[in-house]
Protein backbone atom coordinates (compact mmCIF):
# COMPACT_ATOMS: atom_id res chain seq x y z
CA UNK A 1 0.00 0.00 0.00
CA UNK A 2 1.22 3.59 0.58
CA UNK A 3 4.89 4.19 1.30
CA UNK A 4 5.01 5.37 4.90
CA UNK A 5 8.44 6.99 4.55
CA UNK A 6 7.22 8.93 1.53
CA UNK A 7 4.10 10.01 3.35
CA UNK A 8 5.95 11.21 6.42
CA UNK A 9 8.34 13.35 4.35
CA UNK A 10 6.08 14.69 1.62
CA UNK A 11 2.45 14.81 2.67
CA UNK A 12 2.73 17.63 5.25
CA UNK A 13 4.18 19.85 2.52
CA UNK A 14 1.28 19.07 0.23
CA UNK A 15 -1.30 19.78 2.90
CA UNK A 16 -0.24 23.36 3.53
CA UNK A 17 -2.56 25.92 1.99
CA UNK A 18 -1.45 27.19 -1.40
CA UNK A 19 -4.58 29.23 -2.21
CA UNK A 20 -4.38 32.71 -3.60
CA UNK A 21 -6.09 35.68 -1.95
CA UNK A 22 -9.35 37.07 -3.14
CA UNK A 23 -12.76 35.61 -3.76
CA UNK A 24 -16.05 35.84 -1.94
CA UNK A 25 -17.08 34.82 1.55
CA UNK A 26 -17.90 31.13 1.63
CA UNK A 27 -21.43 30.46 2.83
CA UNK A 28 -20.35 27.42 4.87
CA UNK A 29 -16.60 26.68 4.81
CA UNK A 30 -15.37 23.18 5.63
CA UNK A 31 -15.06 19.69 4.11
CA UNK A 32 -17.14 18.96 1.02
CA UNK A 33 -16.38 15.20 1.03
CA UNK A 34 -16.09 12.37 3.54
CA UNK A 35 -13.39 10.00 2.26
CA UNK A 36 -15.01 7.06 4.08
CA UNK A 37 -18.23 7.38 2.06
CA UNK A 38 -17.23 6.84 -1.58
CA UNK A 39 -18.99 4.16 -3.63
CA UNK A 40 -18.56 2.94 -7.26
CA UNK A 41 -20.59 4.80 -9.87
CA UNK A 42 -21.42 4.42 -13.56
CA UNK A 43 -21.91 8.17 -13.92
CA UNK A 44 -19.44 10.53 -15.52
CA UNK A 45 -19.33 9.41 -19.16
CA UNK A 46 -20.11 12.97 -20.29
CA UNK A 47 -16.93 14.10 -18.55
CA UNK A 48 -14.57 11.13 -18.94
CA UNK A 49 -15.93 9.45 -22.05
CA UNK A 50 -16.94 5.77 -22.21
CA UNK A 51 -14.71 3.16 -20.53
CA UNK A 52 -11.99 1.74 -22.76
CA UNK A 53 -12.49 -1.72 -24.23
CA UNK A 54 -9.89 -3.11 -21.81
CA UNK A 55 -11.30 -1.34 -18.76
CA UNK A 56 -11.78 -3.43 -15.63
CA UNK A 57 -11.98 -2.87 -11.89
CA UNK A 58 -12.28 -5.43 -9.09
CA UNK A 59 -14.05 -3.36 -6.44
CA UNK A 60 -14.38 -6.20 -3.89
CA UNK A 61 -11.26 -6.27 -1.65
CA UNK A 62 -9.16 -9.44 -1.89
CA UNK A 63 -7.57 -11.19 1.13
CA UNK A 64 -8.64 -8.30 3.37
CA UNK A 65 -10.42 -10.24 6.12
CA UNK A 66 -8.31 -8.47 8.76
CA UNK A 67 -9.56 -5.05 7.62
CA UNK A 68 -12.78 -5.49 5.62
CA UNK A 69 -15.53 -4.42 5.98
CA UNK A 70 -13.81 -1.09 6.47
CA UNK A 71 -14.75 0.41 9.86
CA UNK A 72 -17.79 2.69 9.50
CA UNK A 73 -16.75 6.32 9.31
CA UNK A 74 -13.09 5.54 10.04
CA UNK A 75 -9.90 5.13 8.05
CA UNK A 76 -7.97 1.87 7.60
CA UNK A 77 -4.50 1.56 9.12
CA UNK A 78 -2.60 -1.19 7.30
CA UNK A 79 0.19 -3.06 9.00
CA UNK A 80 3.56 -3.71 7.35
CA UNK A 81 3.42 -5.79 4.15
CA UNK A 82 -0.34 -6.41 4.23
CA UNK A 83 -1.78 -9.19 2.05
CA UNK A 84 -4.88 -7.05 1.45
CA UNK A 85 -5.45 -5.89 -2.14
CA UNK A 86 -8.12 -3.22 -2.69
CA UNK A 87 -8.94 -0.97 -5.62
CA UNK A 88 -9.99 1.84 -3.28
CA UNK A 89 -9.86 2.30 0.47
CA UNK A 90 -10.26 5.10 3.05
CA UNK A 91 -6.69 4.99 4.33
CA UNK A 92 -5.14 6.60 7.42
CA UNK A 93 -2.24 8.88 6.56
CA UNK A 94 -0.86 11.13 9.29
CA UNK A 95 -3.93 12.91 10.74
CA UNK A 96 -5.89 12.60 7.49
CA UNK A 97 -8.31 10.08 6.06
CA UNK A 98 -7.45 9.90 2.36
CA UNK A 99 -9.14 8.05 -0.47
CA UNK A 100 -6.43 5.76 -1.88
CA UNK A 101 -6.89 4.13 -5.31
CA UNK A 102 -4.65 1.23 -6.35
CA UNK A 103 -4.32 -0.17 -9.87
CA UNK A 104 -2.40 -3.43 -9.51
CA UNK A 105 -2.69 -6.93 -8.12
CA UNK A 106 0.19 -8.62 -6.30
CA UNK A 107 0.98 -10.18 -9.69
CA UNK A 108 1.64 -7.10 -11.81
CA UNK A 109 0.56 -8.94 -14.96
CA UNK A 110 -3.02 -9.00 -13.66
CA UNK A 111 -4.81 -5.61 -13.55
CA UNK A 112 -6.77 -4.72 -10.44
CA UNK A 113 -8.42 -1.49 -11.54
CA UNK A 114 -7.67 0.59 -14.62
CA UNK A 115 -10.92 2.61 -14.80
CA UNK A 116 -12.77 3.71 -11.68
CA UNK A 117 -15.39 6.35 -10.95
CA UNK A 118 -16.51 6.87 -7.35
CA UNK A 119 -19.44 8.95 -6.13
CA UNK A 120 -20.88 10.53 -2.99
CA UNK A 121 -23.28 13.40 -2.19
CA UNK A 122 -21.74 16.70 -1.12
CA UNK A 123 -21.67 17.41 2.61
CA UNK A 124 -22.70 21.07 2.35
CA UNK A 125 -24.29 23.61 0.04
CA UNK A 126 -22.27 25.90 -2.21
CA UNK A 127 -23.16 29.47 -3.04
CA UNK A 128 -22.18 31.13 -6.31
CA UNK A 129 -18.67 32.48 -5.81
CA UNK A 130 -17.68 30.01 -3.10
CA UNK A 131 -14.13 28.71 -3.58
CA UNK A 132 -13.47 24.96 -3.39
CA UNK A 133 -9.98 23.47 -3.16
CA UNK A 134 -9.33 19.92 -4.40
CA UNK A 135 -6.06 18.27 -3.32
CA UNK A 136 -4.91 15.01 -4.89
CA UNK A 137 -1.70 13.04 -5.22
CA UNK A 138 -0.22 10.30 -7.37
CA UNK A 139 2.84 8.17 -6.77
CA UNK A 140 5.70 7.73 -9.20
CA UNK A 141 3.95 6.38 -12.29
CA UNK A 142 5.93 3.63 -13.96
CA UNK A 143 3.65 1.72 -16.31
CA UNK A 144 2.56 1.37 -19.04
CA UNK A 145 5.24 3.09 -21.11
CA UNK A 146 4.26 5.00 -23.11
CA UNK A 147 0.97 5.78 -21.39
CA UNK A 148 -1.13 8.46 -19.75
CA UNK A 149 -2.80 8.79 -16.35
CA UNK A 150 -5.94 10.80 -15.72
CA UNK A 151 -7.42 12.08 -12.43
CA UNK A 152 -10.67 14.06 -12.33
CA UNK A 153 -13.10 15.52 -9.81
CA UNK A 154 -16.65 16.64 -10.62
CA UNK A 155 -19.12 18.76 -8.65
CA UNK A 156 -22.61 18.42 -10.11
CA UNK A 157 -22.33 19.51 -13.74
CA UNK A 158 -18.80 20.97 -13.48
CA UNK A 159 -15.47 19.17 -13.88
CA UNK A 160 -13.36 20.92 -11.26
CA UNK A 161 -10.10 18.93 -11.58
CA UNK A 162 -9.01 17.52 -14.95
CA UNK A 163 -5.41 16.34 -14.62
CA UNK A 164 -3.55 14.21 -17.16
CA UNK A 165 0.12 13.24 -17.16
CA UNK A 166 2.33 11.20 -19.47
CA UNK A 167 3.93 8.06 -18.02
CA UNK A 168 6.60 7.62 -16.76
CA UNK A 169 6.59 10.54 -14.32
CA UNK A 170 7.57 11.39 -10.77
CA UNK A 171 5.09 11.80 -7.90
CA UNK A 172 2.93 14.93 -8.03
CA UNK A 173 0.27 16.73 -5.97
CA UNK A 174 -2.41 18.05 -8.35
CA UNK A 175 -4.20 20.95 -6.66
CA UNK A 176 -6.91 23.28 -7.93
CA UNK A 177 -9.06 26.07 -6.49
CA UNK A 178 -12.41 26.42 -8.26
CA UNK A 179 -15.04 29.16 -7.90
CA UNK A 180 -18.64 27.92 -8.02
CA UNK A 181 -20.44 29.61 -10.95
CA UNK A 182 -23.85 29.07 -9.31
CA UNK A 183 -25.50 27.63 -6.21
CA UNK A 184 -25.27 23.90 -5.52
CA UNK A 185 -27.41 22.33 -2.76
CA UNK A 186 -26.06 19.94 -0.15
CA UNK A 187 -26.31 16.42 -1.57
CA UNK A 188 -25.08 17.43 -5.04
CA UNK A 189 -23.39 14.40 -6.68
CA UNK A 190 -19.59 14.42 -6.50
CA UNK A 191 -17.40 12.18 -8.67
CA UNK A 192 -13.75 11.17 -8.34
CA UNK A 193 -12.29 9.39 -11.37
CA UNK A 194 -9.01 7.57 -12.09
CA UNK A 195 -8.10 6.22 -15.52
CA UNK A 196 -4.81 4.31 -15.73
CA UNK A 197 -3.25 0.88 -15.43
CA UNK A 198 0.06 -0.59 -14.39
CA UNK A 199 1.78 -0.37 -10.99
CA UNK A 200 0.45 2.99 -9.84
CA UNK A 201 -1.22 4.62 -6.82
CA UNK A 202 -3.50 7.64 -6.55
CA UNK A 203 -5.00 9.60 -3.68
CA UNK A 204 -7.71 12.17 -3.03
CA UNK A 205 -6.41 14.01 0.02
CA UNK A 206 -9.28 16.42 0.72
CA UNK A 207 -11.86 18.74 -0.83
CA UNK A 208 -12.71 21.86 1.16
CA UNK A 209 -14.95 24.89 0.81
CA UNK A 210 -12.54 27.71 1.65
CA UNK A 211 -13.25 30.54 4.10
CA UNK A 212 -12.94 34.18 3.14
CA UNK A 213 -9.37 34.86 2.07
CA UNK A 214 -7.27 37.08 4.32
CA UNK A 215 -6.32 40.48 3.01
Amino acid sequence: MLSRSFAALCLPLALCSCSSSGGSVASNPGPLVDNTQWFPSNKGEEFFGPPRDDSACEVTPIDCEEYFPWPEGECVQFGPNPSCVAAYVPECLDSFTVLAVYTRMRDDRVPLCNWLTLEQPSLRALRAGDRVEVRARHSQLTAPVPGEAHIAFVIGDEQVLDYSVTIPTDFEFPDVVWAAPKDYPAGTPLLFHVDNHGQNEYMLIEVNVLPEASE
